[in-house]
């Protein structure tokens, strides 16, 4: 009967391992981007840098506590293709992570559209997903100045 016991806990064990072992990395892995003020238009710099055209950049502030403006971004590449990216600034980090908070809570189709977040410092950028390789090209400079 002592080697039945035994077995059981083994093998709820590794059970056990293997539910928390991945959700431990990804905890790891995705630990959230440092509060810290970058200085100029990064998703500008980014576009720039990876060749990318900004056709329009328009001033937005969203009606958020501690927001302290942003644009709205269209981009055009060599292909004609064409993007909207929107960015916000925040004052702290407090009040960028409650921001995340209220985006990430909101269900989808609910006042809610489908969009990426991208954190650089102290901005947010809402970025709508697709099949645009405008995205693949800027992300890729966005790392860049996330690293400095």
């Amino acid at each position: 009967m002592n080697e039945v016991d035994n077995s059981a806990w083994a093998v709820m064990l590794i059970l056990i391992l293997i539910i928390l072992l991945p959700i431990g990395w990804i905890v790891v892995v995705a630990a959230p981007e440092p509060y810290h003020v970058v200085l100029g238009e990064p998703l500008r710099e980014a576009a720039e840098n990876s060749g990318i055209t900004v056709v329009s950049a328009i001033n937005s502030t969203l009606p958020l506590p501690g927001a302290t403006g942003g644009k709205i971004y269209t981009f055009s590449d060599e292909n004609g293709d064409l993007i909207t990216i929107q960015t916000q600034s925040f004052d702290s980090a407090g009040s960028r992570d409650a921001a995340i908070q209220i985006h990430n809570a909101q269900s989808l189709g609910k006042g809610k559209p489908v969009q990426d977040l991208v954190v650089v410092g102290n901005h947010l950028f809402y970025i709508k997903p697709g099949t645009s390789g405008i995205i693949n090209k800027i992300l890729p400079e966005l790392q860049k100045i996330k690293s400095r």
